[in-house]
Formats: structure tokens, sequence, C-alpha cells
């Protein structure tokens, strides 16, 4: 409880960074964006707010759970991370982004309900071998107050990918039927690899992507699914691959100090704020693009377990604006890749995964990530020049 009051406190005490308010608790709770305050409402006070869209000037959007500029737009910065100086940094991050044990216990309890449903509720033909949490949640790399999971859940009946393939489809419709129906979740929507639904914790929502897989870690070498990939008939089948592979990832990225996370909930953040959602056409990069070239860019600077926040922060974008210049690979699971991409950020865990090819519009982000470098009050004084200590 101390924990949470010293975060309301240290937000009435910042204003300009939490503009938001509750009109009916006392004392006053403050929020950072629209989102925030409107999940306040709905879970305190029963206020559900609807969406209203007002034209504002200098091609700015307002909603009740929007507030940006346009998101193309690399003329002006909109993230409360704009105005914090450098020695507000630490502070922000350790009371806004990092989660507290509190957070980490509810989020997890929401989660394990949801795996413990499909191991015990699921039929024969869907029943699990086992559900790894994989997403931010998994990988220990969540944002306090919105963080996604996705849940891989390894059939029990099923031992290979091509199996898996050609019952796919029905086993989506089966899993979305039951989850909506006796598993308590609000099923959003369903993709060629994933049911999706949303789940209440608390104060706020998990989005979760549940993908059925084979555990084919546990039956095939690496060596032995790689050689696998390279025979399949198109890079659209190996696609059936990926979820069987999220075990190497969450291992990758899990394993990176406490304070290199506490860096890619800062890049998500940026992110988060400083961006619309991706809408139509138009493909933001997502969790992972991010997290993997934040790992990068530490390990380039000599993987330092303490360094200054600022610094790592202020090189990581410099990498988003330069990013025609990133070539990032690992070989922990590979010796090579087979990607032909002029620059690129590989999955550690596919060697056929180009991650940076999940957006369409790097060169946007560079322009904010660069327009972002000249403004934000906390970079005065760091150079390209300068370390990460």
């Amino acid at each position: 409880m101390t924990n949470r009051r010293q975060i309301f406190d240290y937000r009435r005490q910042h204003p300009e960074l939490f503009p938001f308010y509750c009109e009916s608790c006392v004392p006053q709770r403050r929020f950072a964006l629209p989102p925030h305050k409107a999940q306040h409402d709905k879970d305190k006070h029963g206020i559900s707010i609807p969406i209203i869209s007002i034209s504002y000037p200098q091609e700015a959007t307002y909603s009740a759970l929007t507030l940006h500029p346009n998101p193309m737009s690399a003329s002006a910065t909109s993230s409360p991370l704009s105005t914090l100086s450098a020695r507000e940094l630490n502070t922000f991050v350790q009371n806004e982004l990092e989660p507290d044990t509190e957070y980490n216990k509810s989020c997890n309890t929401v989660v394990d309900r949801l795996c413990q449903f499909m191991q015990n509720n699921f039929p024969d033909q869907l029943r699990p071998s086992e559900v790894r949490k994989s997403g931010s949640l998994g990988k220990g790399t969540a944002v306090k107050g919105k963080s996604d999971a996705d849940l891989v859940v390894f059939l029990a009946r099923f031992h290979t990918v091509s199996e898996l393939r050609q019952s796919l489809p029905s086993i989506l419709d089966r899993m979305k039927l039951y989850l909506g129906r006796y598993g308590g979740c609000d099923v959003t929507g369903k993709s060629s690899y994933a049911v999706k639904v949303s789940v209440l914790c608390y104060g706020h929502s998990h989005d979760v992507d549940i993908l059925p897989s084979v555990n084919i870690l546990n039956t095939m070498s690496k060596e032995e699914i790689y050689a696998e990939m390279v025979s399949a008939s198109s890079s659209y089948t190996r696609e059936y691959y990926s979820a069987a592979l999220a075990p190497l990832q969450i291992q990758f990225v899990s394993r990176c100090p406490a304070k290199v996370k506490n860096l890619i909930r800062l890049m998500k953040y940026w992110r988060k704020t400083d961006f619309e959602e991706s809408t139509g056409t138009l493909r933001l990069p997502s969790s992972y693009p991010l997290e993997l070239i934040v790992i990068g860019e530490w390990e380039r600077a000599g993987g330092p377990n303490n360094f200054d926040l600022r610094k790592g922060f202020y090189h990581v974008l410099t990498a988003v604006a330069n990013y025609r210049k990133l070539k990032l690979a690992w070989t922990q699971n590979y010796t090579s890749h087979h990607c032909r991409d002029p620059y690129y950020v590989m999955d550690p865990a596919n060697p056929f995964n180009n991650v940076m090819n999940v957006c369409n519009c790097w060169e946007k982000v560079a322009e904010k990530a660069r327009s972002f470098l000249r403004t934000a009050d906390l970079f005065t004084g760091v150079s390209d020049f300068g370390g990460w200590l």
C-alpha cells in the first residue's frame, strides 16, 4: 500500500506529466493519458465514456481513448517523456512503468486462471500438454497498467507442424467457442494462427493471443527443426513454426538484467505515447522488434549490467533513427540466417524471421525518433560520442 501511495503522491506533484484527473476521488487521482482515466472511471465509479472525436488544429485528434498528434507527423512529440528532466527519469520509470510485486502477482493470477481453464476444461482434441506464457508478461518486460500476453498452447494430440496446419482452422474455431462461452473471456477476434481475447485484471486489462502449437522442441533438435523449415514450400508455411519456437524467444529476452528490461519498458512507453495505434495500412513496430533492438544496442555497448538509463535510451533511439544501418543477428540457436534484406533484426529463435518486417513505416518512426532526440529535455548534454555509463 505504501508504494501505491507514493505513486499517487508523485503524480499529484507532477501535474504537467499527469494532466488528466478524477473529479470524484479524494485525494485527487491523476493520469498521464485519457485511456488510463477512462479505465479508472469505469472500474472505480462505473462510468463508461463513449468515444467521441473532436477536430483540433494542427492535425491533432482527441477522443475518450486517444490524445496524440497525427501519428505520422514528425513535427511534434506528444509523449509525457518529452517534458521529463534527466533527474526525473529513473523515478518515473520506477513509479510508472516498472511493475511492482503486487501488480505482477495479480496479473499472473488472472493469466494462470485462464491457463488452468484450458488445461482442465478444453475437450480432448484441444487439451494442452503444456501452456507457456510468452509476450511481455512471459518475458518479464511488461509495462505497468497495460501489457500483452501470448499463451502458446502445446496440444497433446498433435506431434508435427504439418498435422497442426491441416487442423488449425477448426481448432481455432472450437477454441474461440469454448473461451467465449465457458471461459469468461471477452473474445475480441481471431487471426490465421491465434484466438484473441481480453481479460480483466484489477483495474486494467490484458490482451491475450492464444496460439495452438506443437512442442517440437521436445521431440526434435533445433538443427532438425530449421532443416525442416528450409524445406517448407513457402514463407507462409514457415509461419506455423513461430509459436513452437516461442520458448527460445522467452529464454533469450528473459535472461537480460533488470535495467535492460526497464530500458525496453521505456522504449515501449515512448512508442505507445508518441504514436496512435496502428490503423489501416500503417503498421508500427510491435514490442518484440523494440526488445531486440534494445538488447542488440546494449550488447554492442559491451553489455554493462549498470548503465545510465538516459544514455541508453538516447543510443537506442539513435539506432531507430538510423534504422537503415541495423544489422542485428545472434548465434545462440543457429549459425547462419536466411535474410537478404539490406537491414535487419533477426529473430534469435527463427533464422527466417526479420522482425523489422512487421512494421511498414520505419521511415516515419525514424522521423519521430529524430524529433524526440532533438526536443526532449532529458537528452540535454548527451551526445553520439558518449557511452552508456
